[in-house]
């Protein structure tokens, strides 16, 4: 028996056919946080489903035809889909067995060739191979659970060809300069084996308690600052404990970095000194936050050192 509860990174079919990714490990009584990827069409090369978010980005996602739930705890709205819709629960971690027991196709070959070079046993396989509509050009998503294999596999793996697509993607998406671009890649995460695309995403393997703390908007926020603490940038969202805080712009300081722009990610774990601006906010426990993908303030982040 699989795990009962929702993870990020799982996948839901829901009861209209369509097919969404969770993308949080708080699970509120009712819904599931999740936002809606494919739509089936007949069309599609997803084995007839067409993509209903064409690029990520929090400025993406908004523009997205489903549920909105307000959650006055982060005084923001989000993406759900209720539990009562759900038909399917998919979870990483029972298709990289199937795979592993018997690849079906050359894309589940080649997956199971790199996690043999890898040497993770905490990990899974996401994406359209979860889903069970990916075509012969599809890339592979893997998903490794946990602070100490998530660790483990940055510190000794060194990735394999280099997709220049997605520095590419990225800048046009994000409206950010190249080189900008090319300073959020890691080859480790993403890249290219065999002629396949690969990423390698990271969720922290537990639920998380809901609406924990309540929060509220103060205004936009600009800083210089280092990172004291980076264990947590590397899931989502990525969270950063800074130090040496400089404010230059907003009405209080902040003492941590949430980022809800995956994109940030790997950049967050790498910089020692950054400069970001976003949303600053203010919570009942005296945590003071600067959120990057915040809808209201375009966020970013760069790095210094």
């Amino acid at each position: 028996m699989g795990r009962d509860y929702f993870l990020d990174k799982d996948i839901i079919i829901g009861k209209d056919g369509n097919i969404y990714v969770v993308y949080s490990n708080i699970n509120p009584f009712g819904y599931v946080y999740a936002y809606l990827k494919y739509i089936y069409t007949g069309k599609g090369i997803w084995k007839g489903y067409e993509r209903a978010l064409k690029y990520y980005g929090v400025h993406n996602l908004l523009k997205v035809n489903q549920e909105f739930v307000y959650e006055p705890c982060y005084n923001v709205s989000f993406p759900i889909i209720y539990e009562s819709n759900v038909l399917k629960h998919l979870r990483p971690e029972d298709k990289i067995k199937e795979v592993i027991k018997s690849p079906k196709n050359i894309l589940e070959n080649i997956a199971l060739e790199i996690y043999d070079k890898i040497g993770v046993r905490n990990i899974g396989i996401t994406g359209s191979l979860l889903a069970g509509i990916s075509h012969s050009s599809s890339d592979i998503d893997f998903v490794i659970y946990g602070i100490k294999d998530g660790l483990d596999f940055l510190n000794s793996f060194n990735g394999f060809e280099r997709d220049e697509d997605w520095i590419l993607e990225t800048s046009k998406n994000y409206g950010i300069s190249i080189e900008d671009a090319k300073e959020l890649y890691d080859l480790r995460v993403r890249g290219i084996y065999k002629g396949v695309k690969y990423s390698f995403l990271f969720v922290y393997p537990y639920p998380l308690k809901y609406c924990d703390k309540v929060c509220k908007n103060v205004g936009e926020g600009e800083i210089v600052a280092d990172i004291s603490d980076n264990t947590y940038s590397i899931f989502y969202p990525s969270i950063v404990v800074l130090d040496n805080i400089s404010l230059l712009k907003g009405e209080i300081t902040p003492k941590t970095l949430t980022s809800y722009e995956g994109i940030y990610s790997m950049l967050l774990f790498k910089s020692k000194r950054i400069h970001a601006r976003g949303m600053l906010m203010e919570c009942n426990n005296g945590e003071s936050i600067l959120i990057i993908g915040d809808r209201n303030v375009k966020g970013y982040v760069r790095r210094l050192l």
